[in-house]
């Protein structure tokens, strides 16, 4: 898909190009950056593969939750019970309990609907 229509181009009519000059000069650059960039440890290559930067890393470590959960749930009696194709053609997701659902919203700098609203009756 090209860049400018994800950007609100209209969808070119019969005859008009499909593909700008700006789409194309995005789209070698986005490959030329993915060919460059080490698809293991997601650095560039010119980094990663350089002997002199062996030393240079430090290792980081993060816990993604949903993915925790996901493999405690598989550890379960209940999971392994499953028949082994209903296990592979079963699709395993994450929801948020009822009652620990984060705002939405957060950080979104958002009006406040009931202040719009009160605002709105005030300018009549």
């Amino acid at each position: 898909m090209p860049r400018s229509i994800l950007l609100g181009r209209p969808w070119p009519q019969p005859g008009e190009e499909f593909f700008t000059t700006e789409d194309t000069d995005y789209a070698i650059a986005l490959a030329e950056e993915e060919r460059d960039t080490c698809g293991q440890c997601g650095l560039l290559k010119v980094w990663c593969r350089d002997p002199k930067h062996q030393f240079s890393f430090e290792p980081h470590e993060e816990t993604c939750w949903p993915t925790y959960r996901l493999a405690q749930y598989q550890e379960s009696d209940k999971w392994k019970a499953k028949l082994d194709d209903t296990k592979r053609a079963t699709q395993l997701s994450v929801r948020f309990r009822d009652g620990h659902e984060p705002d939405y919203e957060a950080g979104l700098d958002l009006p406040d609907q009931r202040g719009d609203a009160d605002e709105r009756a005030d300018d009549r």
